[in-house]
């Protein structure tokens, strides 16, 4: 949820699932979301401390592949990628694309792309390339487009790369 998305929440009391696709309680929390890991090209994401901004990458199995603040794209633990702001992120959940009960969106292709890019440096700027034109580059080839303002643009870049409506975001318990 992104600055936005806080506000609309709290100021006009929208649920945050009307807002976005997410869903992470204890008390709704589907057997089998503990995967210890996922498949390689699964879209994810956390956000940050009080939830006005989130940041997003492609998971690799046991690693996260990510654009880091610096500009450089890099492969984190889940641990590293919650960890954002030097350690004062207090975020405690990853999320990752699912279909049906917990059945994570993966490709290939996707995984491929995170992992080519791993190393390189880019001009980052919160607005115009940040982790969530990262992430969206990976979803649809598309080198040459570098800004995605928010996780909304992620979300449409996941509906359109694997061609369905139907998916939502799962807590990912198991890579604790």
């Amino acid at each position: 949820m992104g600055l936005l998305d806080y506000i609309l929440e709290k100021t006009l009391r929208i649920p945050p699932e009307r807002l976005y696709r997410h869903k992470c309680s204890r008390r709704n929390a589907i057997i089998g979301d503990r995967l210890p890991s996922l498949p390689p090209g699964t879209p994810v994401y956390c956000h940050f401390t009080l939830h006005v901004a989130e940041h997003s990458g492609i998971c690799i199995g046991d690693k996260i592949v990510h654009l880091d603040g610096s500009g450089k794209i890099i492969s984190s633990t889940p641990s590293v990628f919650l960890a954002r702001l030097d350690g004062n992120n207090l975020a405690v959940n990853i999320y990752y694309a699912a279909t049906g009960r917990n059945k994570p969106l993966a490709h290939a292709d996707i995984a491929a792309r995170a992992q080519a890019a791993l190393g390189e440096h880019r001009d980052y700027n919160l607005l115009t390339d940040n982790c969530h034109g990262f992430t969206v580059r990976c979803l649809n080839g598309d080198t040459s487009r570098t800004a995605a303002w928010s996780i909304r643009e992620v979300e449409n870049a996941i509906t359109s790369a694997f061609g369905t409506t139907s998916w939502r975001w799962r807590c990912w318990d198991g890579w604790r």
